[in-house]
């Protein structure tokens, strides 16, 4: 029995250091490969009740490394992200006002952590540019819902940019990352065609006020 004991130990330790190996050299050039992921997000906003809206991202990546433990991974994702806010139509709001856009975004990290071999954990800084593809809004208040899906008469900016940061490992061709991110600018963005909704989505985002959250990814490296 402790022959066949010491027999799997071994056996497992020359298989993690084969692994190891493999993924260290995987690591060693440029990769390709797909990722998904959750994103919440909430937003900034004055007289309102903002809480999160679990969404989702899903496209492409490509890691390349530097030098020093540095990489740059630039992505092509279809990111979605959006706000539930609350109000009081005692104060001339609507009682709730949802707004949601969807992105072609492109984001690229910074990364640095150290090849362990087995593993790489990294952290990164990531800025972020996007184009709205999609948007809806709706309102509800005293006198009933009412929805768009225009750019135009919602008043929901079409342009994104921003930042996240993060941290991250790599394990063989799996990565697995957790990012906090901000929008910057203004979701609002004056059109001259607003609709009911758009005036409620005026109120709340014209001063600056954009998306927030959180996203977590998954990317498989061919």
């Amino acid at each position: 029995m402790r022959k066949l004991i010491a027999f799997v130990i071994a056996a497992a330790a020359a298989m993690t250091v084969s692994a190891g190996n493999v993924s260290a050299a995987d690591r060693g050039h440029a990769r390709a490969g797909v990722m998904a992921g959750f994103t919440s997000s909430s937003s900034n906003v004055k007289r309102w009740d903002a809480s999160s809206i679990g969404r989702f991202h899903l496209g492409f990546t490509a890691q390349i490394p530097i030098v020093g433990g540095f990489a740059l991974q630039p992505s092509l994702l279809y990111q979605a992200k959006g706000s539930k806010l609350n109000g009081d139509v005692a104060e001339e709001q609507a009682s709730a006002l949802n707004a949601k856009v969807n992105y072609l975004e492109i984001p690229v990290q910074i990364q640095w952590g150290p090849d362990l071999v087995a593993f790489r954990p990294y952290v990164f800084a990531e800025p972020f540019v996007g184009y709205g593809l999609r948007a809806k809004a709706r309102s509800v208040d005293g006198g009933g819902t009412y929805t768009t899906s225009s750019f135009e008469t919602s008043g929901l900016s079409r342009w994104e940019y921003g930042l996240g940061l993060g941290a991250g490992i790599d394990v063989w061709k799996l990565q697995v990352s957790v990012k906090y991110y901000w929008n910057f600018g203004s979701l609002f963005n004056e059109s001259g065609k607003l609709n009911d909704v758009g005036t409620q989505i005026k109120d709340a985002f014209k001063d600056g006020r954009n998306f927030k959250g959180v996203t977590i990814s998954l990317a498989y490296m061919f």
